[in-house]
């Protein structure tokens, strides 16, 4: 009995896994509506961008705000591909279930 009791409080904690990368992480949540917001800003044109980069990169800007970066490369493969860095600020605001991004830029 006390190993079952082991094993279901081991599953319990794992299931709970803490505020580094489940699925619905606020650096995940920051990150998708960061992505959102550069594929309408780019107006169709294919890009690759690492969403756990950008969700693990996020950090408090001291303002209140959340800073996220990450490499992005726009139109891959084409001749006119462009590596870039892409810098997204992002505000929690409570009872809202995304993140609103405050500022998206596109650095050469």
């Amino acid at each position: 009995m006390k190993h079952v009791s082991i094993v279901i409080l081991s599953l319990a904690l794992a299931a709970c896994g803490g505020s580094g990368g489940g699925a619905s992480s606020k650096g995940d949540l920051a990150a998708q509506a960061c992505d959102a917001y550069a594929k309408g800003q780019l107006d169709g044109k294919p890009y690759e961008l690492d969403l756990g980069v950008l969700a693990a990169s996020m950090k408090d800007d001291g303002s209140g705000l959340m800073l996220l970066s990450s490499p992005i490369v726009i139109q891959p493969g084409h001749p006119a591909e462009s590596k870039q860095s892409l810098e997204c600020q992002v505000r929690f605001t409570e009872g809202k279930p995304a993140p609103d991004v405050t500022r998206l830029q596109f650095i050469w």
